[in-house]
């Protein structure tokens, strides 16, 4: 048992030094290898388009802004922008490429929502926030049997000011009722204005902040492609290493166990 235990050791011994020998074979290799796909990899991405991003945050609810993602929104921008030639005409995939250019998010303890434009240059950038949220702001307004709605309230409440009025003529001398119809006027004027305000496109009011105009690019960025790159080529270059050396071994094994038959046969014919 105690044999076994110190064979099984010296066989562990002997897997890592030759893990650490096939190392040092190829140190060559696996230090400049590396170092060679970063500086490639850190040419290469001066050639990739830039990418720029423009923010804004409004004080929106998650399902109003979550109409950016809507198709009656996008198919302007897609348009407009340029997104529906790129895809040959092809409306779902434009508008999937656009909502990757068009992000947003909720803040769950401001309650405020982020909305993030990504452009080619910075104007291409911020133009695209800015007709986002134009767009967002008119697909907001009510429509059809929401906005008959509210026009049909304001005008009975248009109806009962009139009423109102005539009230306070009518009982000017009586203090309680007088104060009564005043009151009931007011409340209706105020509901009235609330209700006009529904019916007009939101604005600057809107925004904690307009889309900004960036200033820096925020991909490619060349230190973290530098770095995967020479992480990836590392690996590439271990598992070739090890694989090459389990081919030679392989190799040379084979070629034993063929001269060990050779030299068997050799021996059982001279017997």
């Amino acid at each position: 048992m105690t044999e076994q235990m110190i064979h099984n050791g010296q066989e562990d011994e002997i897997s890592f030094l030759d893990i650490l020998v096939t190392l040092a074979e190829s140190w060559k290799l696996l230090v400049f290898g590396p170092l060679v796909a970063g500086v490639i990899a850190g040419g290469v991405s001066f050639l990739w388009p830039p990418t720029f991003e423009s923010v804004a945050i409004v004080r929106l609810t998650e399902e109003e802004v979550a109409l950016l993602h809507a198709a009656p929104l996008l198919d302007p921008l897609i348009e407009r922008f340029g997104f529906l030639q790129k895809a040959d005409g092809i409306k779902d995939d434009a508008r999937s490429e656009l909502k990757k250019h068009l992000s947003y998010a909720i803040d769950k303890k401001t309650k405020l929502a982020t909305v993030v434009s990504k452009g080619a240059t910075p104007e291409a950038a911020q133009a695209l926030g800015q007709a986002a949220m134009d767009a967002l702001f008119i697909e907001l307004q009510p429509k059809g049997k929401e906005k008959e709605a509210i026009l049909q309230e304001i005008n009975i409440n248009n109806q009962s000011i009139a009423d109102g009025v005539y009230l306070i003529e009518r009982h000017r001398a009586k203090e309680n009722s007088l104060y009564s119809a005043k009151a009931q006027t007011v409340n209706l004027k105020l509901n009235n204005l609330e209700l006009g305000l529904r019916l007009q496109a939101k604005g600057k009011e809107v925004f904690a902040q307009e889309p900004s105009f960036p200033q820096r690019k925020t991909s490619p960025k060349l230190g973290l492609v530098v770095l995967l790159a020479m992480l990836m080529a590392c690996f590439a270059l271990l598992m070739f290493v090890f694989i090459r050396k389990a081919w030679v071994a392989a190799a040379q094994n084979e070629d034993t166990a063929d001269r060990f038959k050779g030299g068997f046969k050799d021996e059982v014919q001279q017997r």
